[in-house]
């Protein structure tokens, strides 16, 4: 399971009318893993923003 298969539908791409309240916290999109499996989904996001950061931060470095 890919998490990019679920960026889309948690997106704001119009933040002036985002309204937190009007969202389900209950929506699991469809995902039904277990405590284990969610905590690797939640270890893989975590390592993949981290190498997003990493990029980033060298890619505005070296601009500078």
């Amino acid at each position: 399971m890919r998490l990019a298969n679920f960026i889309d539908r948690f997106r704001i791409d119009k933040p002036n009318t985002f309204r937190l309240g009007k969202c389900d916290p209950t929506d699991t999109c469809g995902l039904d893993v277990d405590k284990k499996q969610a905590k690797e989904l939640l270890a893989e996001g975590i390592d993949r923003l981290s190498e997003l950061q990493e990029r980033l931060t060298l890619r505005t470095a070296g601009r500078c």
